[in-house]
Order: structure tokens, then sequence, then C-alpha cells
């Protein structure tokens, strides 16, 4: 009876050692299984974070156009109306250079 009981002892240890093992691989499994979806979610995001950010660099490189034209025009209305200011007031200013001239008041 004590055989058995030894053995019996022996063939249960054996299982606990069996199904610890198993256990193990199986954790060992997931977790390989969880760090490989996690590379991949990251992998993905930065792919996905990339593409909005060349979206958002699009948007802005277009709206920077607008506002380089936009000052462009403003800058050459505003020297043409200077020029025609100039112009207009031009006949005005040779006058009184020719007054001073000529010493005339």
């Amino acid at each position: 009876m004590a055989k058995e009981t030894m053995q019996a002892v022996n063939a249960a240890e054996q299982q606990a050692q069996q199904l610890v093992r198993t256990a193990k691989e199986e954790s060992e499994k997931l977790v390989s299984e969880a760090s490989g979806k996690g590379s991949k979610l990251i992998s993905d995001s930065v792919k996905e974070a990339r593409k909005r950010a060349d979206v958002l660099l699009g948007v802005a490189r277009a709206d920077g156009e607008k506002i380089k034209a936009t000052a462009a025009q403003e800058t050459e209305d505003s020297f043409s109306a200077l020029r025609q200011e100039a112009n207009s007031r031009k006949a005005q200013a040779i006058e009184a250079v020719r007054k001073i001239v000529l010493g005339q008041s």
C-alpha cells in the first residue's frame, strides 16, 4: 500500500510539473502575442499620425501661400497708391521749388 501511495504521489507530482510547464509555455505564448500586437498597434499609430501630419502640413502650406499672395497684393496696392500720390503732388512740388528758386512768395 505504501508503494502504491508513493507511486500516486509521484504521478501527481509529474502531472503538477507538466501543468506548470504547460502553463508557463502558454503564458510565454500569450506574452509574445501581446507584444507583437502591441508593436503592430504602435506602428499603425505612427503611420496614422504621419498621415495626419502630412495633411495638416499641406493645409498649412496652402494657407501660407494664400497669406503670402494676399500680402504681396496688398503691398503692391500700397506701392501703387503711393506712386499715384507722389505723381499727383509732383506738380505742386515743382511749383514750390520754382517759387523758391525765383524768390517768389
